[in-house]
């Protein structure tokens, strides 16, 4: 893995990379796109191979973990990105039509910007997109009424119910957690962190998913294919957000850290096309 300093930053993929991320960042191939030579799941993280389709890149993000816990225990920073999504420390596109909170480029577009400088946050211990809300026709939507809406609810309850029974939520932030409106796309798998933050969180999300697919033999079919990805992501959310709240400053939490997050696209489009 390139090394940076004291940063490891990780690119998950499961398709051959669109563009040449930055020398500091290195992929990790799940899915068909592993083979002899590179980082894959198959190898830091076997346990998650099988669950790739219910989880997509966030199985990748396990296996990140687990080669920074064998390979990198005095890391300080962890960056983490996908093969199409990254956060930029300043706004380099234009905001996609169908996502407030999600910027638009094209690959040749970013050929031309000194991505190997924008991808760090300078002095800042974190690296984040734009806090978002669930919104419609003007009306803000928490995390519980959303996830009814647009996935399967009873996913998101049984997963909660995991998370609580491990300990990693506790009982009483339920009502907080279910009625949360401000969401980080992504949660704790795109963006920037402090590293002990990101291994912490990302092995408590990792406990709930080992719970959940023990528990229950649950497949979607298209968009609702990632069933426990959609699930971490809001918990992974919460988590960040619980994290800056906690933090001392004269600044809301709501306005720390704040970069951009990008869509690389192929055409000149304004959209985003989920698993396009």
């Amino acid at each position: 893995m390139a090394v940076h300093d004291e940063l490891a930053y990780a690119c998950l993929t499961h398709v051959p990379l669109w563009v040449d991320y930055p020398d500091y960042v290195t992929p990790i191939y799940c899915g068909q796109a592993q083979g002899d030579g590179r980082l894959n799941l198959r190898d830091l993280a076997p346990e998650w191979e099988p669950h790739h389709p219910v989880l997509g890149g966030s199985a990748g993000a396990f296996a990140f973990k687990n080669y920074l816990i064998k390979h990198r225990p005095q890391v300080q920073k962890v960056g983490i990105c996908q093969y199409r999504k990254f956060v930029s420390r300043t706004r380099i596109g234009i905001q996609a039509a169908n996502y407030q909170v999600m910027d638009v480029l094209t690959k040749d577009q970013l050929s031309a910007l000194p991505l190997a400088d924008l991808m760090l946050p300078g002095d800042e211990r974190f690296l984040i997109g734009q806090p978002g809300q669930f919104t419609l026709n003007g009306n803000n939507f928490d995390y519980l009424y959303q996830y009814k809406d647009v996935h399967h609810v009873e996913d998101f309850l049984r997963f909660t119910a995991e998370a609580v029974e491990l300990g990693v939520l506790d009982k009483n932030e339920v009502p907080v957690f279910f009625q949360q409106n401000i969401f980080f796309p992504g949660g704790v798998e795109l963006g920037f962190f402090p590293a002990d933050f990101w291994i912490r969180s990302i092995t408590a999300l990792e406990d709930v998913v080992r719970a959940c697919v023990k528990r229950y033999d649950t497949r979607r079919e298209g968009t609702q294919a990632r069933v426990w990805s959609f699930c971490m992501e809001r918990l992974g959310s919460y988590f960040l957000i619980r994290q800056l709240a906690s933090e001392p400053s004269s600044v809301h939490w709501t306005q720390r850290h704040r970069g951009q997050l990008n869509l690389i696209t192929e055409s000149e489009t304004a959209s985003y096309v989920p698993g396009a």
